[in-house]
């Protein structure tokens, strides 16, 4: 009995240890492009931290992702664990399930010249849409970055090749100039000057941005604010720098429940 008792202990303690290799096995896997924030220097995973070649250091999470904000102090804009489990809820839905697969074809498109695709997702949230085109493009890895604990914690559990960070989007971002093939930016804040640093030779931005009638209903309903007026007219001309190579628009009409109602 004693001896069946220690052999659980082991095996526990083992898949542990496996489990935390496994959950670090994403950031490594960018190891190569993420940059310190506090001196700009390469960085390396190292046991459960990552560090760079000056000294800095920063502790992997138990889930996986590791947070670079210099400043830590409580950020009020930051998702909470409450609005990232609703917006999981919503991106089961088929409106944003058909916006993942649209982004992950142009994704693949994008892989025929470059096969390794390197994707940077700023305020990516949970990390949904770089992992709906991670899965489609064998050979593709990632980095999502959000400025909320709670939606790098969801992210870091998904995949082995998407690297999950807590970083701001208006900050200079922690990835190396001339990195990503592709910059991707769903309904989060546009930092173009960054865009343009992290930007290699033919690289591609995902732009999507909602129209004036997006969730038009809801926030009707629940008296909720408004999306800017010609929004996208002053976000194109933000993008003098970028040759559009095209754009479409996506419209559907669901029917929402009460719950999904609230999710939205």
């Amino acid at each position: 009995m004693q001896m069946s008792l220690e052999l659980g202990k082991c095996v526990s303690n083992c898949g542990e240890i496996f489990r935390q290799r496994r959950m670090f096995r994403s950031l490594a896997s960018v190891e190569d492009i993420l940059r310190c924030p506090v001196c700009g220097v390469s960085m390396r995973v190292s046991n459960a931290e990552l560090k760079c070649v000056t000294g800095h250091s920063f502790d992997i999470a138990r889930q996986g992702y590791v947070n670079l904000l210099t400043n830590k102090t409580f950020i009020k804009n930051a998702d909470t664990a409450a609005m990232i489990n609703a917006r999981q809820q919503m991106h089961a839905r088929p409106f944003f399930q058909d916006l993942a697969r649209q982004i992950s074809d142009i994704c693949v498109e994008v892989s025929q010249s470059s096969p390794a695709a390197t994707v940077v997702e700023p305020g990516g949230g949970s990390g949904f849409y770089a992992n709906a085109l991670i899965r489609r493009v064998d050979a593709a890895r990632a980095v999502s970055f959000d400025i909320s604990v709670h939606a790098a914690k969801v992210c870091a559990q998904q995949s082995e090749r998407v690297a999950a960070v807590v970083a701001d989007v208006w900050q200079k971002w922690p990835v190396a100039d001339d990195s990503a093939d592709v910059v991707l930016s769903v309904f989060s804040p546009r930092n173009f000057i960054e865009t343009e640093r992290v930007f290699k030779t033919g690289a591609v931005l995902i732009l999507v941005t909602p129209e004036e009638e997006h969730f038009v209903e809801i926030r009707t309903k629940f008296n909720a604010l408004g999306i800017q007026s010609h929004k996208n007219e002053k976000i194109a001309a933000s993008l003098e720098n970028f040759t559009k190579i095209r754009q479409s628009v996506l419209e559907s009409t669901e029917l929402l429940n009460g719950s999904a109602q609230c999710d939205s």
